[in-house]
């Protein structure tokens, strides 16, 4: 599960939420601040100006920890010198917040030389799963709402009740983001499916980070395909090859011709699957039909064409019409 974007965005559209997460209850939020690295152009979205409550600003940076990183901690406090070395007259501090126990590294920078601690910087931690979820929701915050799958004691209803929160009182312009979000981190309690059809379709197609991640879902089929097919391609090669190098006599040609035969039509099946899989990712709604046409298709390249065209297509109407078109007789040469 991707959980770097969400967060990020979480944190942007109800930072002021996650106050309370991060030790801060009577802190108030100034802003959420976006800053970049020059060094490595690293662009960080998960800083915040917070006030205290005697009126002191300072620099809250929160590192949301989705993956194991035994440096986690040192690019931390890379992040809090390079922010106290721009504004040296700001107290600067920092959390990581570790979404799951395997990616734990702790909460101190230790240096040891011969067995002895010289050096121990501590650093803000949270970890996350120990967090209560029944709490979080009861809480009445959007943004603990949505982080509430990720905690301790969730499930599938949770979940429904998080959803049926973020539709009753988010503004609009952040409903589609903020169950777009909840949706991500309740994958594993709850079906995507499911989820859709019980905030419904139009909310999260509203969602600029919908978009986002079903762009990032296509790219990865788009390379799983590419690969997929140069590995079929670069096998089928080398066994061609083979083939004609032991081939002695026209008893042999024949049973090459023939193993060749089945192969072609097991990769023709291969990509008529493929093409059914990536219409039915992006259009679960797909009807039947289209399947049998596909079926009608028989050439290789106009299958690999349509499986690169229907993730470009912008509706299921275009998608249809795609189809409907290469499944006629006069496009389905052999």
């Amino acid at each position: 599960m991707k959980t770097d974007i969400p967060l990020k965005l979480l944190t942007a559209l109800r930072g002021a939420d996650l106050l309370p997460l991060l030790g801060l209850p009577a802190a108030s939020l100034v802003r959420v601040e976006t800053r970049e690295l020059p060094a490595s152009a690293t662009r960080l979205d998960t800083l915040l100006r917070v006030r205290s409550p005697q009126g002191q600003d300072y620099l809250h940076l929160v590192e949301w920890q989705g993956y194991y990183d035994p440096a986690v901690l040192w690019r931390l406090a890379g992040y809090v010198a390079w922010f106290g070395q721009q504004e040296p007259g700001t107290t600067v501090v920092g959390t990581v917040v570790y979404l799951a126990p395997e990616y734990d590294v702790g909460d101190t920078l230790t240096q040891v030389i011969d067995g002895q601690v010289v050096q121990a910087w501590p650093v803000g931690r949270i970890q996350l799963w120990t967090q209560d979820a029944q709490a979080a929701l009861a809480a009445n915050s959007l943004g603990l709402a949505v982080l509430s799958p990720l905690m301790r004691n969730a499930d599938a209803s949770l979940v429904e009740a998080a959803a049926r929160m973020v539709v009753a009182q988010a503004p609009p312009t952040q409903q589609g983001d903020l169950l777009s979000i909840l949706g991500t981190f309740a994958e594993p309690l709850l079906q995507p499916r499911r989820f859709m059809n019980l905030v419904g379709r139009e909310k999260l197609m509203g969602s600029g980070l919908f978009d986002l991640l079903m762009q990032e879902r296509e790219a990865e089929l788009r390379d799983k395909l590419r690969e997929e097919l140069r590995e079929m391609y670069e096998a089928k090669l080398r066994e061609h090859e083979e083939q004609l190098r032991r081939q002695q006599e026209e008893q042999l040609r024949r049973q090459q011709e023939e193993q060749f035969r089945q192969q072609e039509e097991q990769f023709r099946q291969a990509l008529q699957q493929t093409l059914e899989d990536t219409l039915l990712i992006r259009f679960p709604a797909a009807p039947l039909a289209l399947v049998r046409d596909i079926r009608r298709i028989q050439r290789p390249s106009e299958l690999h064409r349509l499986i690169v065209a229907v993730q470009q297509v912008p509706d299921l109407a275009a998608a249809e019409q795609l189809l409907h078109a290469a499944a006629q007789p006069t496009d389905n040469g052999a």
